[in-house]
């Protein structure tokens, strides 16, 4: 049919060691995960997940997603501004405003349509956006998207992006992440907030994997430095175990998104069974201010023991723990040799990370136990040494 070039394109990403397989998930229990697809039989420990907190098993989280089902049926129906928005949407904007001690908050299908949503309505023609080397591709996406000058800066780097911000521009907005997802690190956010306000530029941070990890009662690492960035955006599909997008601010900004974000006015909105979940979620992180502490000392403990059986993963606190490898063919190694030791942590490779910087991304949950850890430690332990 003429179309030979796409088996071509897939032959080259083939051979660079980059192919991606969807895997086909047959079970899973919070903790452990059973593959399909000719995988290993049995159940694998899970380290590829989002669940921190280990939420996902909560009754409270599951009976309110049964519940907002059975009530508002399986999708929301229509898009937020026609007949799609519900009242359950509305509550929980309401709460999550009032928790982050913000005067409005917004609640998308996705995070990364939120943060698509959010760059499209505040940015365009003549403005500048600054984004972290780094950053999430949802915030890439949205800069390329709304027909703004993009530039990046440094990754953590507070002068490199003062260098960056005098650069002339109608409007200048920076995106940045506070917990990056592919080394867990954390954004210098005190240092980047002198720097916009020095440029009068808006600040946007993406909490998605700090939230529910970091800070009083676990709302990110913006309230734990005291930071106020102009638009705050996060996920509930991490340490809120549902979907959707997050986005709180000041309330004119929130509305100047519902009515220019494209990615959120032509969406149908959040499906109930998620809202209702991701709601209850919240609820419990009132409830439960310890448990993003309880993760981070799990995660230094980790840390420290991988270490010591040879694996080069960074310090750090957060629930993201990378060992990295450097090239595709031997990170691929290694993730098959641990999945054949009972432990599914799949190979990170480019474009996700920088060529040369492969890696495996365990992702710490507090739904592992403590056997889970050790059984890890050992496996690797194993790999590493031959």
């Amino acid at each position: 049919m003429g179309q030979s070039w796409i088996a071509d394109e897939l032959a080259a990403i083939a051979a660079a060691g980059r192919l991606r397989r969807r895997p086909v998930v047959e079970g899973r229990s919070g903790r452990t995960i059973r593959l399909g697809e000719g995988a290993p039989k049995g159940r694998l420990i899970n380290w590829a997940g989002n669940d921190y907190l280990g939420l996902s098993r909560d009754l409270r989280v599951r009976n309110a997603a049964q519940r907002e089902a059975r009530r508002c049926g399986p999708g929301a129906g229509a898009a937020r501004l026609l007949s799609g928005g519900l009242r359950l949407h509305r509550r929980f904007e309401e709460r999550l405003a009032g928790w982050l001690g913000r005067e409005d908050a917004l609640l998308t299908p996705s995070g990364y349509q939120g943060n698509l949503a959010l760059l499209g309505a505040i940015a365009g023609d003549g403005d500048l956006v600054i984004l972290d080397r780094l950053g999430h591709a949802s915030l890439y996406d949205g800069a390329r998207l709304c027909g703004a000058e993009v530039v990046r800066f440094l990754h953590n780097d507070p002068a490199d992006l003062e260098r960056q911000l005098a650069k002339p521009a109608r409007r200048r907005i920076v995106c940045v992440e506070s917990v990056y997802s592919m080394d867990g690190d954390e954004a210098p956010l005190r240092d980047l907030r002198a720097a916009c306000d020095r440029h009068g530029a808006l600040l946007v941070v993406d909490e998605a994997h700090a939230l529910g990890v970091l800070g009083p009662e676990g709302r990110g690492l913006c309230a734990e430095l005291g930071v106020a960035p102009d638009a705050w955006t996060a996920t509930c599909s991490k340490s809120l175990t549902a979907q959707g997008g997050l986005l709180a601010a000041d309330r004119d900004l929130v509305e100047l998104v519902v009515n220019r974000g494209r990615a959120g006015i032509y969406s149908t909105a959040l499906a109930p069974a998620a809202a209702g979940a991701a709601e209850a979620a919240l609820g419990l992180l009132h409830e439960r201010p310890d448990l993003g502490r309880r993760l981070c000392e799990r995660s230094l403990d980790l840390r420290g023991r991988l270490r010591a059986v040879g694996a080069n993963v960074p310090e750090g606190r957060t629930p993201i723990i990378p060992i990295l490898v450097g090239d595709e063919g031997s990170t691929l190694d290694l993730a098959n040799r641990l999945r054949g030791h009972g432990h599914h942590a799949p190979a990170i490779r480019p474009p996700t990370v920088p060529p040369g910087g492969c890696r495996l991304r365990l992702s710490l949950s507090l739904g592992h136990r403590d056997k889970d850890l050790r059984l890890l430690v050992e496996a690797v332990r194993t790999c590493l040494a031959g």
